[in-house]
């Protein structure tokens, strides 16, 4: 008799957790990775004494573009933001006003994403666009002190502020917009 396993039983044959969290800090992401290795490699990331590790620019970048999709992937904001406040260059000017075009439904979890932009046009472009198509959306603004900024956009072109939304202050709904 034959001790193999069935073939329908789920085999991970991909990168390790510390793989991944050694791309991730030279900002790359790794596709086709299951999230509980994401969650095992922030959970290794999240116990590194020090920052030095990251490409914190690179990163950046690399998060501007598939960071809804990591954090989603997670599930625990708290883990996230913990390896991002290590990983992400930081901010040293002063506080300002931002804004965020969000879904309804995140924005009703408490669960408010961490791209935002001094441009309320654009934001209001995503509360209606995008971000409305599941649940509708809603237009934010808020008072981003120096410490609840994670980077700042690298380019004048790049409108995004990558804030951590517990340290937000005056949190404000400008308008709501009907699902599409």
């Amino acid at each position: 008799m034959s001790s193999k396993p069935p073939s329908s039983a789920p085999t991970h044959t991909g990168p390790s957790a510390h793989t991944v969290a050694k791309a991730w800090c030279q900002g790359q992401f790794m596709a086709n990775v299951p999230a509980q290795t994401w969650r095992a490699a922030f959970a290794l990331l999240a116990q590194l004494p020090h920052d030095t590790v990251f490409d914190k620019p690179r990163i950046a970048a690399c998060w501007r573009q598939v960071g809804g999709d990591i954090r989603a992937m997670l599930r625990d904001d708290a883990l996230c933001l913990q390896v991002l406040r290590l990983a992400m260059p930081g901010y040293h000017g002063e506080g300002l006003t931002l804004y965020r075009g969000e879904s309804w439904f995140l924005f009703d979890e408490h669960s408010i994403g961490l791209c935002w932009t001094t441009s309320e046009d654009l934001a209001r472009r995503y509360a209606s666009g995008v971000n409305a198509v599941d649940s509708g959306g809603v237009l934010l603004r808020a008072y981003a002190p120096a410490a609840a900024v994670l980077a700042a956009p690298s380019q004048a072109e790049d409108p995004v502020w990558l804030c951590d939304p517990s340290q937000l202050l005056r949190l404000t709904t400008l308008a709501l917009f009907p699902k599409p």
